[in-house]
């Protein structure tokens, strides 16, 4: 082997540096990266710039979502609270409202039934044949237009009057009705 300068090492391997090749290949690899920069790097920014804005877009729109979400979340927690609230209220006064009509109606009901009971006695007690016949026509007219009358007064609410005024006359009527056997019997015991 002939000494040579081209000749980096010597041993096993034999490495020789060519210049002309290195330049070949430096200016080929300066005319990829040319090529990369001039037409592909400006590319893939745009498209990079694309996707990132798409992306801060679905972003933005998902803490707008995220905000009205927990918006309305908040607001149908308040309205489920307050309704709650005003529905316990409710419950509470209607049953207030109920007993108390209740209360009053029973002792409307059994001042004017003992009224008219007193009343019928002492009529009967005087004019016991005659009235017998009257008072089997009109009793029941007298307390339910009486009772009416008194239980139209005593409620306040136009609904729960309607309601509870209507029940009452049904269940006085139904007693009315159950009663005349009981009245019979006891003007056969007068007789």
């Amino acid at each position: 082997m002939t000494p040579s300068s081209d000749i980096l090492a010597e041993g096993i391997y034999q490495i020789h540096f060519e210049w002309q090749v290195f330049f070949s290949q430096l200016l080929g690899f300066a005319v990829i990266v040319w090529f990369m920069v001039k037409y592909i790097v400006p590319w893939v920014k745009k498209i990079m710039a694309k996707a990132q804005g798409d992306i801060r877009k679905q972003i933005e729109e998902n803490e707008q979502a995220s905000a009205r979400l927990s918006k309305a979340k908040k607001v149908y927690d308040e309205g489920m609270a307050e309704a709650k609230a005003e529905l316990a209220q409710l419950l509470e006064d209607a049953h207030a409202d109920a007993e108390n009509i209740v209360v009053k109606m029973r002792e409307t009901a059994a001042a004017e039934v003992e009224r008219v009971g007193k009343q019928g006695r002492d009529q009967i007690e005087l004019m016991r044949r005659q009235l017998i016949r009257d008072l089997k026509a009109d009793f029941s007219k007298q307390v339910m237009a009486h009772t009416t009358e008194s239980v139209r007064e005593q409620v306040q609410s136009p609904q729960i009057k309607s309601d509870a005024v209507e029940k009452f006359l049904d269940d006085l009527q139904a007693m009315a009705n159950t009663g005349s056997s009981g009245r019979t019997r006891t003007q056969s015991q007068w007789n």
